[in-house]
Formats: C-alpha cells, structure tokens, sequence
C-alpha cells in the first residue's frame, strides 16, 4: 500500500498549546514520530494536507492511502504531526501564505478567526453544485462546530466525542443507587458514595480541560444555548448571565461537598490515573468525552469486556431551561479548504473529500474503533451491532437540538486560555463565583 504520511516533530521556539477538550491527547502518553515518504506516483503532489497525530490518524492515513492509489496523477501529501505547537504551526503557514491545501481543526472561535481573515474557504458555495454530499451526508448536530455564520467552512473527519458519565456499575451497585436523572439525585449520591469512602467522581484536574463539561452542562441545563451563543459573539456583559453565575457557584457546591477525589488537582488526564480511578472501583464515575470508554477498554479490557461499565448523561437541573437532551463536547475535527489553495488544489481536494472521507470504508474504521462519526448512514450501520455504547453515543447526538463544541475550542484561543485558567481557580476555591464572572467577562472583545 502507498504510504503518504509524514509524521513530522515539531520542534523550536512553537508554544506549547494544552490538548484541551480536542481529545488529541490520549492517556499513557504520546506516540512516537518518524519521517515518512512522499506520496510514490508518476504525477506528483497534487494537494497537500495537514492532521494531528492522534488516535484517529489511521483513518486520514488510509483516506489519503486510498486516493493515492486510485489518483496516480493527482497525489496528496499528507503530513500527521503532534498536536503540541500545531495551532501555532497553522497560523504561522496562514499568515505567510504557506499553507497546506486542507488544514486541520476544531471548529469554533478558531475557525471564525480563519474565516474573518478570509483564510478558508465557504464550502456550502464551493460544494454547491458538483459535490453536495459532502456536507449531506452529515447530521445537524455534527456540524454546528464547522459553521460560522450559516455557512459550512469545514468537513468532519473524525469521530463525534459526546461528553458523557461513565461510571463502575460493581461500585454504583454496592451503594445502591442508579445513575442520577436530576443535580438534586446527583449531590444525594455525592453524599452516599462519600458515607461509603468512595470518591463520587474521577477529575484529572491538573489537566485543566477535564473541568470544561462541568461548567459547560450547567451552564446549558440553566440558561441554553443562547448563553453560549451570546459568548461566542462577544455580546456585552455575556458572561454576566445568571445561568453562568448559578453554574459557577453549583461547581463550588460539589467542590465543598467532596464530590470529587482528594488529589484531584495533582492528577493528569494523560497519565490514565483518572480512568483508572474508575475501573479500579476507587471512583464511582467520571465525566469525559467519549473516547474514555476505548482508552478504558485498552487499559483494562477484562472490565469492560465483563459489561462492568456503564454509561448515562448529564442530569438535568431542576428549574433550568436548558433541554436536557444538548451535549458538549467535540462533534468531530475537521479538514478545511485555504483560500490560498490554486483552482487546480482546491478541485483534488473536493473530488478527495467527496470520494474517501467518510465513504463506507472509513466510517467502517471508525467504528471498528468503538468510534461513531458524525454521518448519516452510521444509524443503519449500527442497527445490527452489539456494541451498546455506540449506539448510545450516535442516538444521543442525533436526538440533541444542540450540540456545544467544547469551551475552549469555542472561544478564541486567548479566552480559552483565560477560561481554563479562571476555571481551574474556581474549582480550588481561589476565586468566588462573582469573581470568576467579572474575570471571565473582561476577556470580552468589541
């Protein structure tokens, strides 16, 4: 098979960027890089595109693989780098003029900055008339992190990661409670576990990101989505809606009642201590992207082969006006087409998208993963399998009126910084909620 793939290091004076809610980083650490050939064939590079090395390369890797192979005359060179210092990577190769035909992201506040700087393309006008499925094939909810300002400017090609509850059932049994339908059960069950000396909650503070859905869900259960809407446009004094402060202050609540592990600030998602925490019985349950369940099924098989691993989402909370069926998280990374790209890179690059990206062999990868894109057909792929979280996944964002990207993705990458920052303070009891208000409303740009 050909091999496209360059896995570069990036190296030098790049930042390092945090991993944040992307679910680039996987626990146990990082893989290993290596330079890799360019695309063999007689036509030479054709379009070139860039992703972040992570548990859902293969699937980039076999796209380009395929395309490659059947396109002798119109090759794509893809590079994998690490997801360290690659934000700063693209925004440097933007502003010079050097980017790659199809860049990789996550959609939100970075993605508009991309398209008020008339970096990428729109493409619901470019696919409009010879390539329409490659946004219909998708569902709704999976692409409101790809749009901005009603216009798609972004594919997604990985799989959706839903912020869900995975919990021990062995552990919730022996307490003797079942999964918390509203934020009064959940602080009752707080109470039981902590009676049992049994940590309700694994939190892989030190991280920081891990700490986003809290606030997310409380957020959207007491205010909806508009809270996050009004935010994202930098209205004035958006971060003063009651739904943030009343969310702000139920995390200090939980916080003071003990609800998550004693060390939970000492304790990094990447090192795999806070799953750990869950299939070891020490914790009764965690708040994570979706993909936790296939990092836990890699560390501990047997328990999850066993049927010991439960799954339920975010309660809701009583009074609120939020729909309890909306979901954070990550709808799915996403390729987007750069303004800079000739007329002959952007044309590859459609026909690549439209022929390989979730075509029935890569949605066939990505579930072959445990993992659920974002696609329409995926329902009827499912329909006939035994793998229950799958399902549980794909039916809970194709029955969300809304889907909130992750908060730090969703803001500029200066707020994001700034809010995990206010938040991690929040959670230590360093700041109160009125303050964590005020911080969070001076990053407000006019």
């Amino acid at each position: 098979m050909l091999r496209s793939k360059k896995i570069l290091a990036v190296v030098g004076s790049l930042a390092l960027l945090g991993a944040g809610c992307s679910g680039g980083a996987q626990p146990g650490g990082t893989e290993d890089t290596a330079d890799a050939s360019a695309p063999a064939g007689k036509g030479g590079v054709a379009a070139s595109a860039w992703a972040v090395q992570s548990s859902q390369s293969d699937s980039f890797i076999a796209a380009v693989d395929r395309w490659n192979a059947d396109h002798p005359e119109a090759q794509i060179d893809l590079q994998v780098m690490p997801d360290n210092g690659y934000k700063d990577k693209v925004r440097v190769a933007l502003g010079a003029g050097e980017a790659p035909t199809l860049i990789y992201g996550w959609g939100g506040g970075g993605l508009r900055d991309y398209v008020d700087q008339g970096l990428v393309e729109s493409l619901t006008e470019l696919t409009a008339d010879e390539y329409p499925e490659i946004i219909d094939r998708y569902l709704p909810a999976a692409m409101g992190a790809a749009s901005v300002d009603g216009d798609v400017y972004g594919v997604p090609v990985s799989n959706m990661q839903p912020v869900v509850f995975l919990y021990n059932k062995e552990v919730m049994g022996k307490l003797g409670v079942e999964p918390p339908e509203t934020w009064s059960e959940l602080m009752e069950f707080v109470d039981v576990a902590n009676e049992a000396d049994i940590a309700p909650f694994a939190l892989a503070g030190q991280s920081k990101w891990p700490q986003l859905p809290w606030l997310a869900y409380l957020i959207d259960r007491q205010g909806g989505p508009e809270v996050f809407q009004a935010i994202e446009a930098n209205e004035p004094d958006a971060w003063k809606d009651p739904a943030i402060l009343e969310a702000a202050t139920k995390i200090q609540d939980l916080v003071q009642a003990e609800g998550f592990v004693s060390d939970y600030a000492a304790i990094s998602y990447e090192s795999g201590a806070a799953d750990a925490l869950v299939y070891t019985g020490k914790a009764a349950a965690i708040l994570m992207l979706s993909n936790a369940y296939s990092n836990i099924g890699k560390a501990a098989p047997e328990f999850v082969e066993s049927g010991n691993l439960g799954f339920f989402t975010f309660p809701e909370v009583e009074g609120g006006a939020g729909d309890p069926a909306n979901v954070t998280g990550n709808p799915a990374n996403l390729w987007s087409v750069t303004s800079a790209a000739s007329e002959e890179e952007k044309k590859v690059a459609l026909q690549f998208l439209d022929e390989q990206v979730m075509n029935d062999e890569y949605v066939d990868e990505i579930i072959g993963r445990s993992g659920v894109p974002g696609v329409k057909i995926v329902e009827e792929k499912l329909a006939d399998s035994d793998d229950e979280f799958s399902k549980f996944v794909f039916d809970i964002v194709a029955e969300a009126t809304y889907f909130q990207l992750s908060l730090d993705q969703a803001l500029s990458p200066e707020q994001g910084q700034a809010l995990n920052t206010a938040l991690d303070q929040l959670f230590l009891l360093q700041t109160t909620p009125e303050e964590f208000v005020e911080t969070m409303n001076a990053t407000i740009r006019s």
